[in-house]
């Protein structure tokens, strides 16, 4: 999986880093920040696929690919 400029992502849960800062990173690397997963989003970044949350559901229904915060990190380091 890569990341290209353009593409959706969302944040779901709980991280080591702040939302503001994960989002704030996905800008930068010209990625657009969703409130909410859609069938429109690329990529939802949640550190607990099974949480049972609505926007794990809604991706998965979607066919939305689901990463952690560190795979994110590495997807986001692999564009440099």
């Amino acid at each position: 999986m890569e990341l290209h400029p353009g593409q959706r992502v969302c944040f779901s849960g709980h991280f080591l880093t702040a939302r503001a800062e994960l989002a704030a990173r996905a800008r930068r690397a010209g990625l657009l920040v969703d409130e909410a997963v859609t069938a429109a989003t690329d990529v939802l970044v949640a550190n607990d696929a099974g949480s049972g949350a609505a926007s794990v559901r809604a991706a998965i229904a979607a066919g939305v690919p689901i990463v952690d915060e560190y795979t994110f990190d590495d997807l986001l380091a692999a564009r440099v």
